[in-house]
């Protein structure tokens, strides 16, 4: 079956790459309450050249509302290329959501320190 893995950090945040068709990696948050696909930080937008599509108001977990913009990522995800929407950050944080997980079993060991996603 397809999977990634990945690790939990010394801060016990889930945490897994993602990689572009074009070989970057970035290690993202694993973030369930987060319902997008993608986070991605303007400066690896930027570097690896990704499109910029759009604009969009969203509702943070506090209510306040944000704009971002919008790139489109193509990427190697569970032994699939897909194209995913990613939301542009101007923080260095990276994360993926419950988009990415739909049709997976997320399973997060503590005491192993892993994250695996497997494809059903």
């Amino acid at each position: 079956m397809p999977h990634e893995s990945g690790n939990v950090n010394a801060s016990l945040e889930a945490r897994i790459s993602i990689t572009l068709l074009n070989g970057a990696g970035i290690k993202c948050l694993v973030d369930t309450g987060f319902t997008g696909a993608l986070v991605l930080p303007r400066d690896f937008i930027t570097q690896n050249a990704l499109a910029i599509v759009g604009r969009e108001t969203f509702k943070t977990v506090d209510n306040h509302e944000i704009d971002a913009d919008i790139a489109l990522a193509e990427i190697e995800w569970l032994g699939e290329q897909q194209t995913q929407r990613a939301i542009v950050s101007e923080t260095d944080e990276a994360m993926i959501g419950t988009e990415m997980l739909i049709g997976t079993v997320l399973t997060i060991d503590y005491i192993a320190a892993s994250v695996t996603i497997t494809k059903t």
